[in-house]
């Protein structure tokens, strides 16, 4: 058997069925045997940068390896953002790359590999001969999981055309970890938990991950302890009373009111970055406990009182257990009062429209599209200041919101909702993305989008410029002009590529746009042009809970 091949046998016998990719000399014999002899499904795009996204929006919609696959040299260069984007996420992933080959020192394409991956935070693994391919590609597979970050798998193109005899490995089985607590950690956090008047309980990701819905409502319910999440954790407690929705600077006025009162922080499975914890101010005066998988996130961002090592869904079973034999009393944070102010919240009611005929304002364009598109859905958040409104869209199940903004970089939205629209074709995907991260990164792959006939929906808030630059120019009081683009038509652009789609410069459009999403065609994509005004939205954003 060739090399290549024993590559591909091997990613099919470690579960590999989907591979996002740009092929190149590099690794187009990799990429050939897996469509013809293990018939995987190869998702090709039109940027490696964007393949890699891909494999991202997939990893991160299903839950599994992410896995693409790219050409040396250049063909690794392009997808350096990516590659950051996927390790701050903590996505783990597997990129396919060739390289050249050894004893072609002067290879036009040649570079060192290694430094560059290196350098964007991804594991390295390289193939060492065509004797350990198999055993290369299952320690890839098996550090990408363990890392829980991108790691390349680097295969030099003389060792693709050696033969070998292929010895596969043992397929990677990973069961979910569920660690208990230290006795000591859980015992110094119940101590702040107990001693508190007017808790609150932070569910993340992590959360989501372990399972621990039921159990966190349950000690909400014990500690009478309001419920909020993260980002990530969108959704999770929607259903709840006492649902504070979003712990950070996207809080709403009433929850923000809540934060503000508490005195403890229970946290589990998220991250307490400046997000989460709007630059830090969400903690002061309060005593924060946080419950994490991994200790090296205890203490990352923001010092706390009281770290417990432990799976979310355990430890707070544990507490429910030790709490009960203590025959603790529920605070009283939990009023009728609040209750009825959350019931009643209506975020439509808290500021004042600033839409005119020939742009709209892009919150209320943000909870007319969130009422009236498809509820069962997934939604992909690009990076960009109109996201501040886009990420409190609503999603069913916390892993139905997917984010791209790990790394701060606009224009990976697309390609990322791609993945995800692939993971799951049942429903349809909602991506909302920005006009500079659309044109930088978005209307190229959109063509990928309507080639493989996927149910997404485009909404392209487009104020006609580079949005976060512009408000910081007007904050200070500077010409703004250069932050400013003259796009091409969207949507006659759009239609030439095969898609449907709706034009929106004010609100008595929004209807009729929500109504070609309605009618759409099966496998058609559709693209939701939505003008809002650079200046009006400056004003709007800023610094907020």
């Amino acid at each position: 058997m060739l090399g290549h091949d024993v590559v591909a046998r091997a990613l099919v016998d470690h579960g590999v069925d989907t591979v996002f990719g740009v092929l190149g000399d590099g690794n187009l014999f990799i990429g050939e045997n897996l469509q013809r002899e293990h018939d995987v499904t190869f998702i090709g795009a039109t940027h490696e940068a964007n393949a890699v996204c891909m494999a991202e929006g997939w990893a991160k919609a299903t839950g599994r390896l992410g896995v693409a696959t790219v050409t040396h040299g250049p063909g690794l260069t392009n997808t350096i953002t990516a590659l950051v984007e996927g390790v701050k996420n903590e996505t783990p992933m597997l990129l396919v790359a060739g390289d050249t080959p050894i004893e072609n020192e002067q290879h036009l394409q040649n570079l060192d590999q290694h430094a560059l991956v290196v350098a964007t935070g991804a594991g390295f693994q390289a193939v060492r001969n065509v004797e350990t391919i198999a055993e290369d590609v299952s320690s890839a597979v098996r550090r990408a999981h363990a890392e829980r970050r991108p790691i390349v798998l680097n295969i030099p193109l003389n060792i693709e055309w050696d033969e070998v005899e292929y010895q596969p490995r043992p397929a990677l089985n990973t069961p979910p970890v569920r660690l208990a607590p230290d006795p000591d950690q859980l015992e110094s956090a119940l101590g702040i938990i107990a001693s508190s008047a007017r808790p609150i309980i932070l569910a993340g990701r992590g959360a989501v991950a372990s399972g621990a819905r039921e159990v966190l409502i349950q000690l909400g319910d014990v500690l009478g302890a309001p419920l909020a999440t993260s980002v990530l954790g969108t959704g999770f407690f929607s259903d709840q009373p006492f649902n504070l929705g979003i712990h950070g600077t996207l809080s709403h006025e009433v929850a923000g009111e809540t934060l503000a009162m508490a005195d403890c922080l229970i946290v589990f499975g998220a991250s307490l970055n400046f997000f989460t914890t709007d630059y830090q101010s969400l903690l002061a005066g309060k005593r924060v406990v946080h419950v994490n998988l991994d200790p090296s996130h205890i203490d990352r961002h923001a010092i706390v009182d009281s770290g417990v090592v432990g799976d979310a869904r355990v430890v707070a079973e544990a507490m429910i257990q030790l709490l009960a034999e203590a025959e603790h009393q529920p605070s009283s944070f939990r009023t009728a009062d609040l209750e009825k102010k959350l019931r009643e919240f209506d975020p439509a009611n808290t500021y004042e429209d600033k839409s005119y005929d020939g742009a709209v304002d892009p919150r209320t364009l943000t909870r007319q599209l969130d009422a009236g598109l498809p509820q069962d859905r997934q939604v992909v958040v690009d990076a960009g200041r109109f996201m501040l409104d886009a990420l409190t869209m609503s999603v069913p199940q916390p892993r139905d919101l997917v984010t791209s903004h790990g790394f701060g970089a606009i224009g990976l939205g697309m390609s990322t909702a791609i993945g995800a629209a692939v993971a799951d074709p049942t429903r349809p995907t909602v991506l909302c993305i920005g006009d500079g991260g659309y044109m930088m990164g978005g209307l190229t792959e959109l063509s990928t989008a309507v080639h493989l006939g996927l149910d997404l929906i485009v909404v392209v808030y487009n104020d006609g410029s580079y949005g976060a630059e512009h408000i910081q120019l007007v904050a200070k009081g500077m010409d703004p002009t250069a932050s400013l683009h003259d796009w091409p038509d969207f949507c006659a652009v759009a239609t030439s590529m095969g898609c449907d789609t709706a034009k929106i410069t004010s609100l008595d459009e929004i209807d009729a746009a929500l109504e070609v999403v309605k009618n759409r065609e099966a496998g058609k994509p559709v693209l939701i042009e939505a003008c809002t005004d650079a200046d009006v939205v400056s004003t709007i954003y800023g610094h907020h809970r």
